[in-house]
Parts: structure tokens; sequence; C-alpha cells
């Protein structure tokens, strides 16, 4: 059978998640509101769409909306809450340090492992 370039990228690529998945099995999944999916792990920025940090992941996000803070709480659903999404200052704050926790709680979430259906280490 004759695999097309595409079929042949997608193999390396899920090749390559596995071997994240194995030295990094903490490495977070985040669907993106735009069909895209975004890595954090330790050494996660080897991918495209990948971060090291969930504070590297954020400045990415609010990157993105060229520095518009209330589009990026709009992507975390933090729809008209408040006029000017102070709610999601204020989540920020309560969560101190744990951003990876926050991230989860904000974004469809999943660890790696499960993504690519591995047994978790």
């Amino acid at each position: 059978m004759l695999y097309s370039q595409e079929q042949i990228n997608r193999k390396k690529e899920l090749e390559e998640l596995e071997i994240q998945a194995e030295n990094d099995p903490d490495t977070l999944v985040v669907q993106l509101p735009e069909g895209r999916e975004a890595l954090i792990g330790k050494s996660a920025d080897d991918f495209v769409n990948g971060y090291k940090s969930a504070a590297q992941f954020l400045k990415g996000r609010l990157n993105h909306y060229n520095g518009d803070l209330n589009k990026l709480a709009d992507e975390m659903d933090y729809n008209d809450v408040s006029p000017n999404h102070f709610d999601l200052i204020l989540d920020l704050s309560n969560y101190g340090d744990d951003l990876l926790k926050f991230i989860e709680d904000s974004y469809n979430c999943q660890k790696l492992t499960s993504y690519l259906g591995m047994e978790e280490y």
C-alpha cells in the first residue's frame, strides 16, 4: 500500500508524541478554540504550538490575541461575568503559583498519554 506524504508525516508526528509521552507523562494537551491543540510539558517546546510551562502557554495565547486580555478571557469562558473580566484576574490570583491547574480548569485538557490512548505511567 502506498502512503501519502501527509500520512507519513502524521505517523512520524505520532511517534514523536509517543516519545514525548514516555519521557514526560505529565505533558498536557490543551484543546484550543480554533480546533488545534497545544502541548505543555518539559520538552514540549520541540513541537509546533508546544510550551515548556503554563506561563509560556498563557503568554503565547495572549500574544495570539495581540495582548487583548478580554479576548483571552473570552477564550477561557469568562463570558460577560464582569465587563472588564476582573473575575479572570481574581481567579488567577486565587490559583497562586499553580498556573497549570488554572489552565486545566479553564480549558478542555488531558494528559498526552490519555490523548494518545497510552497506558498512564
